[in-house]
């Protein structure tokens, strides 16, 4: 028996002395310390105005780990275990944006941004189009790949937990500093260098679209709406892109210029948010889109419809400060006017201008003009 006794004794002491200690806390966090650095440059967001607030999504060896939503737009810390990760993130949070829903967001490789649907009752629809809002500004950014492994994590929770330990420590008398600072600055230094930083450049996802259509009595208008079809609907957040579903946007805010009073000729400018066209494309001749115009002329009766197609005549131009992208139409020149429009007179031979912003209006008496 007492053969057998000092047999486990001596065992247990080899496993004891095989064994390293490292703090207790490292049993219960093996987490790194992951800095996220957003940054923002003139060309995010108009006018350089950065966002109040973010949302970051992690994932985790391909499964989505966690969210954070903070008003720290410019930096953001989070504790993460071992693991490889992808992580996104988009401004604000999918609940602030109204004009816009938001898909599969805890699978890294479809997230995705929709258009809502929206009521005008005037649009022209084709047969799978939908009428949409028109989006709000958001900001999208994709860090790149970054891995955390076991030593890493062991190694930061070393440093950590003593520079805990110390500064609890050192803060324990007033008349004697039981650590140096030395020491303090020492473990400091390196619970810094085993942290992670990870930079995010957000970008604008949203383009602007400018219509200009000229016209001849440009002078007799009172109100225009448009709808163009053709358009994207929804971008895919992680990968760059529009998605492949197209829908008609609105255009309700036009100003008229007048390029030749002489002659009565002039042209009305449209300016819209915009996702771009469907499937990532670039203008082009095969893209088989339309404008629909009607104008509502000032005597409050006669309105006047015409369809332009507009696939070949959109350009991509340099856009505003803050946007992805700038889509050009221009339908006509002063030289020659897209719209000839009825010379109509206002009720009771009063003057009236443009409204630059549509209002519900009849139908009136439609007046068809053949392009």
């Amino acid at each position: 028996m007492k053969k057998r006794l000092w047999i486990i004794v001596l065992a247990a002491i080899a496993m004891l002395a095989g064994c390293q200690r490292r703090p207790l806390e490292n049993i219960y966090s093996t987490t790194v310390r992951v800095i996220v650095k957003c940054l923002w440059t003139v060309e995010a967001y108009p006018e350089g105005i950065k966002p109040s607030g973010v949302t970051m999504y992690f994932f985790r060896d391909g499964e989505y780990y966690t969210t954070i939503t903070t008003a720290n737009v410019d930096s953001c810390t989070v504790n993460l275990p071992e693991g490889h990760y992808k992580m996104y993130m988009i401004t604000q949070s999918p609940e602030e944006y109204w004009k816009m829903q938001f898909d599969h967001m805890n699978d890294f490789h479809n997230a995705s941004t929709t258009l809502r649907p929206t009521v005008a009752t005037w649009a022209t629809r084709g047969t799978t189009e939908e009428v949409v809002e028109n989006p709000e500004l958001i900001c999208a950014g994709v860090s790149d790949e970054f891995e955390i492994t076991t030593q890493m994590a062991e190694d930061y929770q070393y440093y950590y937990s003593y520079l805990k330990k110390m500064m609890a420590a050192s803060g324990k008398t007033k008349t004697k500093a039981v650590v140096s600072e030395e020491e303090i600055t020492y473990y400091e230094e390196r619970v810094e260098y085993y942290t992670i930083r990870i930079p995010v450049y957000p970008k604008n996802i949203v383009s602007q679209m400018w219509v200009s259509i000229y016209a001849k009595n440009a002078d007799v208008l009172k109100s225009v709406r448009a709808s163009n079809s053709g358009m994207a609907r929804t971008f895919e957040l992680t990968q760059d892109v529009t998605g492949s579903e197209e829908a008609i946007q609105i255009i309700d805010k036009w100003n008229l210029i007048m390029d030749d009073e002489a002659n009565r000729i002039g042209h009305v400018d449209g300016l819209i948010t915009t996702f771009g066209l469907p499937n990532g494309e670039t203008p082009s001749a095969k893209r088989d889109s339309t404008l629909n115009v009607s104008a509502l002329l000032i005597d409050n009766a006669t309105v006047a419809d015409y369809v332009f197609n507009t696939g070949n005549k959109i350009k991509l131009v340099e856009p505003n400060p803050g946007y992805r992208g700038m889509y050009r139409l221009i339908i006509g020149s002063a030289e020659n006017p897209a719209m000839d429009l009825p010379d109509v007179k206002p009720p009771g031979g009063k003057t009236s201008g443009m409204d630059a912003t549509v209002a519900d209006w009849e139908e009136g008496e439609t007046v068809e003009i053949p392009m």
